[in-house]
């Protein structure tokens, strides 16, 4: 009869061996698929809905922020989750012949045809009407920011999300006069800190100012974060740096606010078990490297509310614009 020994005893053929224990990553796995399966079933969850970021996960379990995303990985290998890199994990769509289920993925758009009948709008009319209100008409804005991370993250989430042509504009240096191509704007873009500045420019080119809050869902989990330890946040540009301490300044924690500028500090040097987010552009300089494993995951720039407010203009200029050819050919 053969024996094995396992640690200091022996066990014979036959013999129960101990269960294997579950690693932390399985076990959050087989939890958090549990979840959305049940979620889905009850109807508590929809198909695309967002989930917690993988930050939340780890502080739910207990468990360091890079086990918790390798958890949401293996889930997406799965198929039950979708890692969006610029906005965070969500429960993953179903199979293509899947879509048209009413109760899950297909509800969201099943309210918007029912809304869209309550309106006078036929089921088959409201495809070229979203395409009317959205496309009408080709639209321009000046972005105005004082550093190249919001100039460019903010450019790129307009020219990505919504379709509108950009001109960015570096504010840093006082008293430089508006380049040409940015005076044929239909909109100036701006943040809070430069309101007053961007309202002068839009009404001076007879142009509404759009002023936008931003990062909403990421310094809220930046904030959550502070209190517990050193959190890095890394930028491409130094003059981001005194505008993202006067960001966190009164929240608890803010000494722990370590801000690294890339070809200033080495970020390397980021501990493995700290929490750090690289902006946008920080990100495309430094393309794919192992940090990325183990960052917080890509925001969305713009907050609910400020995403609205773009729509909006974005719908008023496109009806205006179709109003105007309607009563130009009558």
């Amino acid at each position: 009869m053969r024996s094995m020994k396992i640690g200091s005893g022996r066990v014979q053929a036959g013999d129960r061996l101990p269960a294997p224990r579950a690693s932390p990553r399985g076990t959050i796995v087989a939890a958090l698929a549990q979840r959305v399966s049940s979620g889905l079933h009850l109807g508590i969850l929809r198909y695309g809905e967002k989930l917690p970021s993988a930050r939340a996960a780890a502080r739910e379990f207990a468990v360091d922020p890079r086990v918790a995303l390798a958890a949401y990985r293996e889930l997406e290998t799965r198929g039950v989750v979708e890692l969006r890199s610029r906005s965070g994990v969500y429960v993953a769509l179903p199979p293509a012949e899947d879509h048209l289920d009413t109760s899950t993925r297909g509800g969201w758009l099943l309210d918007i045809l029912a809304e869209g009948i309550t309106q006078g709008i036929p089921a088959s009319e409201l495809a070229e009407r979203v395409r009317q209100s959205l496309a009408t008409v080709r639209l321009r804005a000046t972005v105005l920011e004082c550093n190249d991370d919001q100039l460019f993250s903010v450019s790129t989430e307009l020219e990505h999300d919504y379709g509108l042509d950009v001109i960015s504009v570096d504010i840093g240096s006082p008293g430089e006069p508006l380049p040409p191509d940015a005076r044929r704007a239909d909109c100036v873009v701006t943040t809070r800190p430069h309101a007053e500045h961007a309202r002068e420019v839009a009404e001076s080119l007879g142009v509404p100012a759009l002023v936008l809050s931003m990062c909403d869902d990421l310094f809220s989990e930046v904030r959550q974060l502070l209190p517990s330890g050193p959190m890095y946040f890394v930028t491409s540009d130094v003059r981001f740096e005194a505008k993202l301490r006067r960001i966190f300044e009164a929240d608890a924690g803010a000494q722990n606010l370590r801000i690294m500028v890339l070809g200033r500090d080495d970020v390397s040097r980021i501990p493995l078990d700290a929490p750090a987010y690289l902006t946008r552009l920080t990100r495309k300089k430094l393309g794919k490297l192992p940090l990325f494993d183990r960052v917080i995951p890509e925001a969305s720039v713009f907050s609910e509310s400020s995403s609205r407010e773009v729509l909006d203009f974005i719908i008023r200029a496109n009806l205006a614009a179709r109003s105007d050819r309607y009563r130009s050919a009558v």
